[in-house]
């Protein structure tokens, strides 16, 4: 496993492994400010998508991508 530097965004999606169990978001303090800026931006700008470039457990670069929707589908 590589080494994380504190100060990159560092967040880990844990996906449910059956149904209604939850999603685990497992972050550091600067990931969790990217993914709200992120969300902040789908909101502001509707027409975009707000997007965040994180890092994961073993410091790959991955990028999430917060869409705003108007259904539940």
């Amino acid at each position: 496993m590589n080494e994380l530097a504190k100060e990159y965004p560092f967040v880990h999606v844990y996906a449910q492994q059956k149904p209604r169990q939850p999603v685990i978001i497992k972050v550091s303090t600067e990931g969790l400010c990217v993914l709200l800026n992120s969300i902040v931006t789908a909101i502001a700008y509707q027409e975009n998508n707000g997007t965040a470039e994180v890092f994961d457990g073993d410091a790959e670069v991955y990028e999430v991508i917060v869409r705003l929707v108007n259904t539940h589908n």
